[in-house]
């Protein structure tokens, strides 16, 4: 079943940063107001015109559903992780974490890779972080 879960909760993300940008103006529903006349779509004429607030409130109802539906217990494992600094649990969906990427020089058969190592943190514990020796923060 974890695998099953699994893939629901990326689909789930995977719907949210679309109704994140559509809430942003890049909205591609052919109901909404955007487009003047919606019977010249069928001639593949698209007059565009400013981002309109008719579809708004159907996708702040659809960001609140997709919302409560990833709170489940079944996607805390993957939708929360502890912080590196504080050992408290990160929201990955939330804005208020950051992502701290350090790299170093590896040899790998002769030649020259780059190694590199994530930190999700909190944005209050950015400032507390440690450069590991040999490491440089990107």
């Amino acid at each position: 079943m974890s695998q099953k879960d699994k893939e629901e909760y990326y689909f789930l993300t995977e719907k949210l940063e679309e109704v994140d940008w559509a809430l942003n103006g890049s909205c591609n529903d052919i109901d909404c107001d955007k487009y003047m006349y919606k019977d010249l779509l069928k001639k593949k004429y698209k007059p565009v015109l400013k981002h309109s607030y008719s579809c708004m409130k159907k996708l702040r109802v659809e960001k609140e559903t997709i919302l409560r539906l990833l709170s489940q217990k079944k996607f805390g494992k993957y939708r929360y992780e502890k912080c590196k600094i504080c050992k408290k649990f990160i929201d990955k969906l939330n804005n208020k974490n950051a992502l701290l990427s350090f790299t170093r020089e590896a040899r790998f058969k002769g030649k020259t890779c780059y190694e590199m190592k994530i930190l999700r943190i909190h944005r209050k514990c950015q400032s507390k972080v440690k450069i590991p020796s040999g490491w440089k923060k990107n």
